[in-house]
């Protein structure tokens, strides 16, 4: 509140009157208690001393002469400060009169409330408003006036002059936030880690900041940083992390957690929070009123991109699908050939092999002919079992071939089905597990211990046939990461209306490249891999409007997460 008023008036009588009425010493009021509670004994008034309000008492700042007025306003305008009402006298002589000094102090203060006091009628309002302007800010009052006159006056124009400066403060605030709104509006990107960029920026901007950065709450509240603004050094964001870690679950709302400020950027694909460290205090409530509009419209665009980046995922995929399915058919029709011309070689070279031993007989029968002749070269080169072997090694080559192409056609055509068909019912996911874990279990090398840790019933509405060949992947890949043997951990729970699984294992790990694309369609490390396991995962979880990530370092194992609702 900005009680600072000064006084400007030739009489110093009158400015101690002013004194004393808008700043009155503190000894006077305690007396003036003192004597309105004697009344109310003496006199039985309904004046009661817990009633009594003190009045205004204001910062009063004088001046005998006009120019000396505003040499102190422009001093204080120069610290930073403001005077929210002048009081100036119309004639002071032999300097500048009142309305000089009005002229001047409103030049290098427009907001300040001008109140012109004279004891002459010589000029009249119209010409003191021409001259001053600003009609709005300025009022007329005659000698001699009365104190609660004054009182009125000063508490009056102190007020007005808050509440404009407040209005001002908002409309600032309301631009700032709807610029930061639109900017975010009309973001042209479609990548999440771009729109958090964005949203932290705006953020900063808004609360006058620039050290921040925005983390995402994982499981056990591990917190991983998504955007830093790179002014936090390492040891400054460690610190942060280690502060903050254990009750960042907690918060729901703008927070204060030791010098961080919190704000919970709640969305529909995870838990995300702008955390900022050089926030300078204290900060109006009217602008944290608008600042959770911000936080809501960045929850809403990131939803939104994060619905895009799905979309354009899924119809990325859905054309990879098509193409897939017409490969597979006309990959088909030859692949049959092949697999039935493979089974029709190997029975004629059955037959030349049978045919090839007969002649080769026919040398003990003593006879003497040109074809026998010729048996008898050929055989002395040829060994006929030999010959077989070779035969039955090229015709398994050929079969085992043509094989894999059939296995990855069909992985293919699994992959590029139709999502239509996707039917969700109600089903204990972890009866599905345990199903899943029987069915796999000759898969698993004897020496991998299985830790299961889940909530039963553990029910959420799911395509259990899509889920079981989500867990039967993940399970499989676990198994083949760990082939010198290893521990595997399967656990579920329900938690903010999702059904969280992970399957973790302690086998070799990835390195971040790999870790970054192994939901891409057709990429593997392995050397007889499709690539379109993973793929399938994901489209499965994401069919059920969840997620699914990884999290994977060499020598330290893999985890996968999956979220879908219940």
């Amino acid at each position: 509140m900005n009680n600072r008023i000064i006084v400007i008036d030739d009489e110093p009588s009158i400015l101690n009157d002013y004194c004393m009425i808008l700043s009155p010493p503190r000894e006077d009021e305690a007396k003036r208690r003192e004597v309105a509670a004697l009344e109310a004994e003496l006199f039985g008034t309904v004046r009661h001393r817990e009633t009594l309000s003190p009045p205004e008492n204001y910062e009063v700042h004088t001046a005998l002469q006009g120019k000396q007025g505003f040499e102190t306003v422009s001093a204080f305008r120069n610290k930073g400060k403001s005077f929210a009402l002048a009081f100036i006298d119309i004639r002071m002589p032999p300097g500048w009169d009142g309305i000089r000094t009005a002229r001047q102090i409103r030049e290098i203060d427009p907001e300040i409330e001008i109140v012109i006091v004279t004891a002459y009628s010589d000029r009249n309002r119209q010409e003191i408003v021409k001259e001053i302007g600003t009609p709005e800010k300025l009022l007329y009052v005659k000698k001699p006036f009365d104190p609660d006159e004054i009182r009125q006056l000063a508490l009056c124009l102190t007020r007005k002059w808050e509440l404009e400066r407040e209005a001002e403060r908002r409309r600032q605030y309301l631009e700032k936030l709807l610029t930061s709104v639109r900017r975010l509006k009309t973001l042209s990107i479609a990548s999440v880690r771009e729109v958090l960029s964005a949203i932290l920026n705006e953020v900063l901007y808004f609360v006058n900041a620039r050290k921040g950065f925005i983390a995402r709450l994982e499981q056990h509240n591990k917190i991983i940083i998504e955007i830093n603004t790179g002014d936090l050094t390492s040891p400054e964001l460690d610190t942060m992390i280690k502060n903050i870690s254990e009750r960042l679950s907690d918060v729901n709302s703008i927070s204060q957690i030791d010098n961080v400020t919190v704000f919970p950027l709640r969305n529909g694909f995870g838990n995300f929070f702008i955390l900022v460290s050089d926030i300078q205090p204290p900060i109006p409530e009217e602008k944290f009123e608008l600042l959770r509009l911000l936080l809501e419209t960045s929850s809403e665009v990131l939803d939104s991109v994060n619905r895009q980046e799905r979309f354009l995922r899924n119809e990325k995929i859905a054309a990879i699908g098509r193409i897939a399915a017409g490969i597979v058919h006309e990959i088909n029709n030859p692949l049959t050939a092949i697999l039935g011309a493979a089974e029709l070689y190997n029975l004629e070279g059955e037959k030349f092999c049978r045919l090839f031993g007969v002649y080769a007989g026919s040398q003990n029968c003593g006879q003497s002919c040109e074809s026998e002749n010729t048996a008898a070269s050929v055989t002395a080169q040829s060994d006929p079992e030999e010959i077989r072997k070779k035969m039955t090694h090229y015709y398994s080559v050929i079969r085992d071939g043509a094989e894999r192409i059939r296995i990855m056609m069909g992985n293919i055509r699994s992959f590029s089905k139709d999502s239509e068909q996707f039917e969700p019912q109600l089903y204990d996911v972890g009866t599905a597990l345990e199903d899943t874990l029987m069915l796999a279990r000759n898969a698993l090398r004897h020496n991998i211990a299985v830790h299961k840790d889940w909530e039963r019933p553990l029910f959420a509405r799911c395509d259990i046939a899509g889920l079981k060949q989500v867990f039967l992947n993940l399970i499989l890949n676990a198994g083949q990461a760990m082939p010198d043997g290893g521990e595997l951990w399967i656990s579920g729970k329900k938690a903010r209306g999702k059904v969280m699984i992970s399957v973790k294992d302690s086998g070799h790990g990835m390195p971040e490249k790999v870790k970054k694309r192994i939901f891409e369609p057709f990429y593997t490390t392995k050397s007889e891999g499709t690539g379109l396991g993973l793929s399938i995962v994901k489209g499965i979880i994401d069919r059920h409007g969840g997620s699914i990530r990884v999290e994977s370092e060499p020598g330290k194992g893999t985890v996968f997460y999956m979220e879908i609702p219940e």
